[in-house]
């Protein structure tokens, strides 16, 4: 039984646990190495998880966003949460901190890519105020597809 889920800083720690739910919302994982590097040898890459809290004192990871910040620029590189969490405003409440900490970083726009395919995501990002300002061709792999660029001022 679920009694409730909190918000924390994705860690170094986390990168084990990434795969599973990449796999899940069929985002592309970058490899635990590579996650392990961002969050602790590079200073403008940084994230966020949400974590579900289960009666028995197990945690589980049900959604995390990573991003970085660059000069004035906020990217969102990743966003993710586990489909039955989906629509509970656990991705806002991810994006929402993104931008906060891009905000105390000196960002003040924000972008992204997503496959074009990808409605449910491109919905979402057009409820917190992103347009379209570009296109990446072939930018996706597995299976290859255009990207939108998405962009909004913070």
């Amino acid at each position: 039984m679920i009694s409730d889920y909190y918000l924390a800083r994705l860690t170094s720690e986390d990168a084990a646990c990434l795969k599973p739910l990449e796999d899940l919302v069929r985002l592309t994982f970058w490899g635990e190495d590579n996650y392990r590097r961002f969050l602790d040898e590079l200073p403008e890459y940084f994230g966020c998880k949400a974590v579900a809290i289960f009666d028995r004192n197990q945690d589980e990871l049900i959604g995390f966003l990573l991003a970085r910040s660059i000069y004035e620029s906020l990217e969102v590189l990743k966003l993710g949460v586990l489909p039955e969490w989906q629509r509970r405003g656990i991705g806002t409440q991810l994006i929402e901190r993104a931008f906060a900490e891009g905000l105390r970083r000196g960002c003040d726009r924000c972008f992204l890519e997503v496959r074009k395919s990808n409605q449910k995501a491109i919905q979402f990002y057009y409820l917190h105020d992103f347009r379209i300002s570009g296109t990446r061709i072939d930018y996706y792999t597995d299976p290859v597809e255009d990207a939108w660029v998405m962009e909004k001022a913070l």
